[in-house]
């Protein structure tokens, strides 16, 4: 059983660095995770058609506001967000993808599902 659990460990541990290889391929060596934590929340919020606040954002990461504003101003200069208003709520500022990040979405996640689907193929008896 000791050596299957190396294994197994030895597979996650390979898997993980495949899915960095894939991160780095797409986003800049010095993002930190939770620069990556932001942008995957606000994905989320994207592909379930609710935009998310940046308080959304900063709950959702458990860090705090202003962290997570710093952050989102990287990416909104960087042409990755935008803000909306909310059109339920004019007080509310909606952090929206922009084409740009939809299409280095579809890249990454075609990459990355490569993978995970790999590491499927590697679990399977």
């Amino acid at each position: 059983m000791r050596d299957e659990q190396r294994e197994q460990e030895a597979m996650a541990v390979n898997l993980a660095s495949e899915f960095y290889a894939v991160l780095a391929k797409y986003l800049p060596h010095t993002a930190s995770l939770g620069e990556i934590q932001v942008l995957t929340e606000v994905a989320k919020g994207m592909y379930a058609d609710a935009p998310l606040t940046v308080s959304e954002v900063a709950d959702a990461t458990s860090m705090n506001r202003w962290s997570v504003s710093r952050i989102l101003m990287r990416y909104i200069e960087g042409g990755i967000i935008v803000e909306r208003k909310d059109p339920d709520d004019s007080r509310k500022n909606l952090l929206v993808w922009t084409e740009e990040a939809f299409k280095g979405n579809r890249e990454w996640s075609a990459d990355w599902l490569e993978v995970w689907k790999a590491g499927v193929e590697r679990l399977s008896p």
